[in-house]
């Protein structure tokens, strides 16, 4: 049996304004998903609770690199910590931890750069025009900074930095899962860029200074510049319209308190826009103003490790049900 695990994702900048050819800044966090293949006789056999077709959809994109017309007889089980739907690099991590575990099944191949290029093949199935960035995060974790110009023209650095100590207190916001896809917002935002150019050029301006503020601040430890840019950058994102009425408010309290609260992927308009990322050091103060709306909130670790080759059976990992960690 193989099994390789990869980790979620979050965006702390960036999101949406990378599609523009604009940095996106993410990190890898301490939930992670597991994919095991082991041999049978004959057939695929696929046990997950994610979407099938889209596992299938794997297997295609690694037997078109390695030129395997047949695959042989295997097993594989898909077990995760990373909730659905919730922008925390879900099918980004099927999408690695699985072409990661039949590289290394069918081949003994294990190679980040090529499993990062086959997840990315992949995601184009769920996203239709993915920037690249949330595949790349989680194959290789730690901090990543992403920028997109053209299809053919991407660059991405793993920051040379650990998370720093005086900046370890950031929380994941559960405010229910969006209606709406990732790619029902992205349209959006692209019907935005289109009918209002001239907004969406000065907000994607603004969000790029804020992106690279960020990795200033995460890099020096700086708090204050990092609470100023995330409030900032959210400002950006309400300006292109994907961070729901129903939200806004609790950020606001957030905000008011001391603290910072920004969505960390494609958001939501007209419910929940899955989690938050919130930065806080008063974390009672915090869970006072979520439990009003309704809300949980979870510290996380930022800057883990990537996609990663298990030894021995199965990892025991504790299958998360819908909208908690």
């Amino acid at each position: 049996m193989v099994t390789v695990s990869a980790p979620g994702k979050i965006h702390l900048m960036g999101e949406h304004a990378v599609v523009y050819g604009k940095p996106a800044l993410l990190a890898a966090i301490n939930i992670r998903l597991y994919a095991s293949v082991e041999a049978r006789k004959t057939g695929v056999s696929i046990q997950t609770a994610e979407t099938e077709d889209y596992v299938r959809h794997i297997i295609n994109v690694v037997q078109q690199e390695l030129g395997i017309e047949t695959p042989p007889g295997m097993k594989i089980t898909i077990a995760s910590q990373i909730p659905a739907g919730y922008h925390l690099g879900s099918s980004a991590a099927v999408a690695v931890a699985t072409a990661g575990a039949l590289l290394f099944f069918l081949k003994k191949i294990w190679n980040p750069v090529i499993i990062n290029k086959l997840a990315y093949e992949a995601e184009k199935k769920q996203h239709g025009n993915p920037s690249g960035g949330d595949n790349t995060a989680v194959a290789f974790g730690g901090f990543v900074w992403f920028r997109k110009e053209l299809e053919f023209l991407k660059s991405m650095w793993q920051l040379p930095f650990k998370p720093h100590a005086d900046t370890d207190h950031f929380f994941l916001i559960n405010t229910g899962k969006p209606r709406e896809t990732t790619g029902e917002m992205v349209a959006r935002v692209a019907q935005l860029a289109k009918n209002q150019s001239s907004k969406m050029e000065k907000l994607l301006q603004t969000n790029e200074r804020q992106t690279k503020r960020m990795a200033a601040a995460l890099r020096d430890g700086n708090e204050n510049e990092l609470l100023d840019a995330m409030r900032v950058g959210e400002r950006t994102l309400e300006g292109m319209g994907v961070v729901s009425k129903k939200v806004i408010p609790f950020i606001r309290a957030i905000e008011k308190s001391g603290g910072a609260a920004k969505i960390l992927g494609g958001g939501g308009k007209k419910d929940g826009v899955g989690f938050l990322l919130c930065y806080h050091r008063d974390v009672g103060n915090s869970e006072k103003i979520a439990k009003p709306f309704g809300y949980t909130m979870k510290h996380i670790r930022l800057g883990e490790e990537g996609v990663r080759l298990e030894s021995g059976k199965m990892h025991p990992t504790k299958q998360t049900r819908e909208g908690h960690l």
